[in-house]
């Protein structure tokens, strides 16, 4: 042997190491197959509810966005509706005068002292303190309106004086009734013209709707 003796040392363990413990395995579950069943369905009515909602949530989304769509449609509607009124309007106005246009001469010419008679009745009312009534008319009517004047002064007691001239300023149908301080008249002419102005301006400012 070439070897020298070994020195012993007193680090070496001689004692038998301690076997590992087993795994232990763990317990078995404690759920029953009832548990379970009832787990499943749980989870399936959780997984039909939040499908509820999501589809509930996208219904309401949709009538949503049909009503707005819906609401614009019945803007879009009145506005149309709204521009048919505003044209019929116009037209109607615009037939209008033109039938005023064909009627109020007819008329004249058919009830030349209609009006003049209603005039001349109403001042006679008012105007009993007056002494004197001037009324001028046109003068192709002159007689036959002094005669008619005479009777609605004597008819209203009217105390003054009735005095009815002619004026070849005035058509038919056209009056001017003055006393001491004051006078009215009736210009069937410039009613026409006012009238007439003031419907074309109603029919322009329809059509400017329908624009």
């Amino acid at each position: 042997m070439n070897g020298g003796p070994v020195k012993f040392t007193f680090d070496t363990d001689f004692q038998i190491a301690a076997p590992r413990p087993k795994p232990v395995a763990p317990p078995p579950p404690s759920f029953s197959a009832d548990d379970l069943s009832a787990a499943r369905a749980a989870a399936f009515a959780e997984g039909v509810a939040a499908g509820r909602r999501e589809a509930e949530a996208e219904i309401a989304a949709a009538l949503s966005h049909a009503v707005a769509q819906a609401g614009e449609s019945l803007d879009a509607i009145a506005g149309h509706i709204a521009a048919g009124e505003a044209a019929q309007k116009a037209d109607a106005a615009a037939l209008s005068l033109a039938i005023a246009r064909r009627l109020c001469p007819a008329l004249t010419a058919a009830l030349p002292l209609a009006d003049m008679e209603a005039m001349v009745g109403d001042c006679m009312a008012e105007l009993k303190d007056e002494p004197r009534v001037i009324v001028h008319v046109a003068a192709a009517m002159v007689d036959a309106a002094r005669e008619r004047f005479e009777a609605i002064a004597a008819a209203h007691a009217f105390p003054g004086k009735m005095i009815t001239l002619p004026s070849d300023e005035l058509a038919p149908g056209d009056v001017r009734i003055e006393w001491a301080h004051g006078g009215i008249a009736r210009d069937t002419g410039a009613l026409a013209a006012a009238v007439e102005s003031a419907v074309t301006h109603y029919i322009a400012a329809q059509r400017r709707q329908t624009a």
